[in-house]
Formats: structure tokens, sequence, C-alpha cells
């Protein structure tokens, strides 16, 4: 009889060994000259000293499965998220469309920037120790009058002291330059190398993608053309913001629901019953269609006979609903953006949000977090080291810092590091001196001067 081992616990054995997990992670991005950002790096982004410009060394820490962007209104919170949708608008239908949905170059090109748009993501697939970095830099071409995409490329690293960077490829201005470089033992790419040039408006990770050769690629592609963000707004109870970004199917709560049924339609029943046990105050949750095929969405909560409809339940109530519905999803999407998660909650629903998404990042897996907040509460609910702290210096440039360096930097003894450790340490420190003489005096901690 073969023992068959459920796929969450194979990660959390392999999280007791010290190994990558059974899923791929982004390790690592930076952004240059991209709306509000001149440049910023964060996680591990090895190749980034190719088209950053700054002084010192960039200490790599690899992002984990849940990483919190935290800032002030107008520090790029959003812009992070928009920069992985422009990526997978990017894949599907070119850059001229990508951009044209943001209002054009001009519109996206941060204002006073050098050089082109360049995006890195630093790539870890399944349980490897090898990680692919991807370049992509935008730029305007002033005899077309069109951007291009003017380098595109992919570059291996292992994951062994002393490894070397191994470039897969490398185009510029739609011509390969590079011929294909063997990143592992084993590794084909007879069929990539049928790729000669593009057309400089789409992108070539697309044309790579189809080949089986290197199945990293193809992974990588799937996993940015799935990203989502997750933006719940109040009107006509609404589960997913309108087409802001790149979004999940469906238009609210209910709508999202019928997709979870559609998706899972043996197992929905259940998925329902869990939501209903993770949702305080409520006892059920009904879901049914009509006729029309339109969704219709009601509940049952405590002190309450009659059926409630979601414009009588609480903001909060609603938010965290929306949030269960991608958590228990049995096949969970590979990387999501949530904006403003804890808005409207209270103290006791952002602790519950905190504890759901951990429970899913170490129960089931395979699905990496991006969230912005602006909530103390929630900040203090974190983990140090997956908070990224994003912030305007005296010149008005944005800068990231990450939590636990704050706490480093202000001699915090991290064995007393509790639970509310933002607004214990770092929040008072901000309101007096705020961060940016701290980051001033570190150019180590992956702050771009």
């Amino acid at each position: 009889m073969d023992l068959v081992v459920p796929f969450r616990d194979i990660n959390r054995v392999l999280r007791s060994m010290s190994i990558p997990p059974a899923y791929p992670l982004i390790e690592g991005f930076w952004i240059k000259n991209y709306k509000a950002f001149r440049q910023i790096a964060i996680g591990s982004s090895f190749q980034q000293s190719v088209v950053m410009d700054f002084e010192g060394d960039v200490v790599p820490y690899e992002l984990t499965p849940l990483t919190l962007f935290a800032g002030d209104s107008g520090t790029g919170k959003s812009t992070i998220l928009d920069v992985f949708a422009f990526l997978a608008d990017c894949i599907n239908h070119g850059i001229n469309d990508a951009l044209a949905q943001r209002g054009g170059f001009e519109s996206v090109y941060h204002f006073g920037g050098g050089g082109p748009i360049s995006i890195g993501i630093v790539y870890r697939p399944c349980a490897e120790q090898r990680s692919l970095t991807y370049i992509l830099n935008i730029d305007f071409d002033k005899r077309t009058k069109h951007p291009l995409v003017e380098t595109e490329a992919i570059i291996y690293r292992d994951h062994q002291p002393g490894s070397q960077p191994r470039p897969v490829l490398l185009f510029q201005n739609g011509e390969k330059l590079t011929r294909l470089v063997q990143p592992w033992v084993g590794a084909s790419g007879s069929a990539i190398d049928q790729i000669k040039r593009t057309d400089g408006m789409h992108l070539a990770l697309s044309a790579l993608a189809q080949f089986e050769d290197l199945p990293d690629i193809p992974q990588f592609k799937l996993y940015l053309d799935k990203f989502f963000i997750s933006n719940y707004i109040s009107s006509n109870a609404a589960g997913l913001s309108p087409p802001k970004f790149k979004i999940s199917p469906g238009g609210n709560l209910a709508a999202e629901l019928k997709r979870v049924k559609d998706k899972h339609p043996t197992d929905f029943a259940e998925i329902l019953n869990v939501i209903v046990k993770r949702l305080p105050g409520v006892k059920s949750v009904n879901f049914e269609t009509t006729e029309s095929g339109r969704p219709i969405l009601s509940f049952k909560v405590l002190g309450h006979d009659s059926v409630v409809y979601p414009a009588q339940l609480g903001e909060g109530t609603l938010r965290l609903l929306s949030h269960l519905t991608l958590f228990e999803d049995p096949i969970p999407t590979p990387l999501i953006g949530i904006e403003e998660p804890t808005a409207y909650m209270g103290y006791s629903q952002i602790v519950a949000f905190v504890q759901l998404i951990q429970h899913h990042i170490r129960e089931l897996g395979g699905s990496q977090f991006f969230t912005t907040t602006s909530s103390i509460t929630l900040i203090d609910q974190m983990d140090p080291t997956e908070v990224w702290f994003l912030m305007r210096d005296d010149n008005g440039s944005i800068q990231v810092l990450r939590g636990l360096d704050e706490l480093q930097f202000l001699n915090v003894d991290l064995n007393s590091v509790g639970p509310c450790w933002y607004s214990q340490y770092v929040y008072p420190e901000q309101i007096t001196n705020g961060f940016s003489s701290s980051i001033i005096q570190r150019s180590a901690v992956g702050v771009m001067q």
C-alpha cells in the first residue's frame, strides 16, 4: 500500500528540514523609473547592481510567502502591486496595451527619471536550489515615437557558495544577443534557441514559455500571468474591485463565491462550512442562483432570527469573508495582492485575518501574498521580517526599509519583541524623528540612495 502524503504536510516537512518549500516563490524584486519610484529594491535581488545607482552593498533578504508593504498614502504601496499587474498585462497583451491601460508611457514613467523603466524579479522554482532573475527594461523610441522592449534577460544562479550567474537569454531592442547557456546539468535549450528576435512590443518570455526545454520559464510566466489584486469595496457589497488592476473573475462577493463553486462543485459545500467556522459572528452563509443566473448571498448571524443580506452586515465581516474565499480555495492562486486588507476591521478581526493568512501559508501553501496597509494594528501583528516600510525622504524620494532592520538600528532586544513591536518601539521614533535619520546612515539594507 502506497503512503500518500498530503501537499500541505509535504511543505511542513520541507520547512522543518530547511529545504525550499514545494511551491515557487518570488524572493525579491527591483523597480526603477516606474510611477512614484525612482528606484527601490526589496528582498533578494543579486542582479540589481547592474541597473541600480547606489552606494554600498545590498544585503539579500529573501522574501517570505507573506510580505506587507506599510506606509502613508502616496508612498507607492499600490504601485508595487500595479507593477506585477503591469507585467501580467505585458505578457498577455504586449507593452503598448499594458501602458495604454495606465495612460501611456509618459503617465507611467517616473518624472525626472533617467534611463528606461526597469523591473527585475528573482524567482525560485519549486523546491529547487537555484533561482532565475527576469529583467525587463522598457524605453521610449524617439525614432518611432513608440515604447519598446529595450532589454529582456533571464539569468540563472545556483544557491551554492561561489556560484556564478548564468545568462540563459538576452534580447536587446528585439534582437537576441546571447546564445543559450546551459544553466544546470541536464538542461536543454535546442527549441528555445530557435527564437531569434521579437517585434520589440511583445515579451520574449511569452514566446519562451511555449517550450518545455527549461520548465522553470513557463512556470514563471504562469506565476505572473495568474496574479490578481483583491481590493474590497463596499458599494453593492462588492468583494473585488472594478478593473482598477488585473483582478480575479467576478465583481462582488456573491460572484466570487460562484466562481469558487464552479471551480470546485463537489467540494463547495465543505469549503463554505470551513468559511463559516472561521467567520466570527456568522452562523451560516447561504448561496443561491436566480433563474437568470444571478448569484445571491445571504447570512444567518448571531442575535438575529431573520436572514441578513450583505448590505446589512458590517464592513469588517464582509472584508474578512472576501479574504476567506481566497484562503480556502483548494487550488490556490500562486501570487495574490491584497490592498488594505483590514480597513474597517476591529482589533479582533485584524488578529483573525493574520491568523487565517498564516494558517493558509502554513497548512496549505501554494500562494504568495503581497499586502499593503497603513494600519498600526496590522503591522503590530506581523513578523518584523515580513514588513517593509515605504516612506519619503527629505528630497521626496521613496525609500524602503525592512521592519527588522529598524528594530536592530534602534538597539531593541529582539528576544523581547512581541505583537506590539511597531507601536511600542518604531512608531514613537517615527513620530519624533521619522525614518530618514536611520536610512541615511545605513546604505546596506536594501535602501537605494
